[in-house]
């Protein structure tokens, strides 16, 4: 199944950095599934992760994904942008922060914090507990 948001960061990709592209990959990824293949974890530095705190019952296999593609003694930058929405928010960065320590972004350019944060957007950067 491929989705048209997929192809929509596709284009995205293609019209930022160019055809022919090697540094970003763009792949369909299901919380909790094995990391296939196709994703070269080897080679991750930067982990983008956006609106992913939603549906409880996915709690654990977003930290569990998150934990397969940031493997401990791996040094990768994860930026975490997500909406309150809910108290069950807090059960997430619970079992979260078994795994990783987080740290509110406050070096982004001046008056954006202010700007998405009006919205109720925060911005995270997570790092791997040793």
């Amino acid at each position: 199944m491929y989705s048209p948001l997929l192809e929509l960061m596709e284009t995205n990709t293609r019209l930022n950095l160019g055809e022919e592209n090697d540094s970003v990959h763009v792949t369909e990824f299901n919380w909790g599934e094995s990391v296939s293949s196709d994703i070269p974890i080897e080679d991750i530095e930067v982990i983008l992760a956006a609106d992913c705190v939603y549906s409880e019952p996915a709690f654990p296999l977003l930290v569990r994904t998150l934990c397969d593609v940031a493997p401990l003694g791996k040094t990768i930058g994860i930026l975490f942008a997500y909406n309150k929405r809910r108290n069950a928010d807090k059960k997430f960065f619970a079992k979260l922060k078994k795994h990783f320590t987080n740290a509110f972004v406050e070096d982004d350019k001046p008056g954006e914090r202010e700007r998405y944060g009006r919205q109720g957007v925060s911005l995270m950067r997570l790092t791997r507990k040793k």
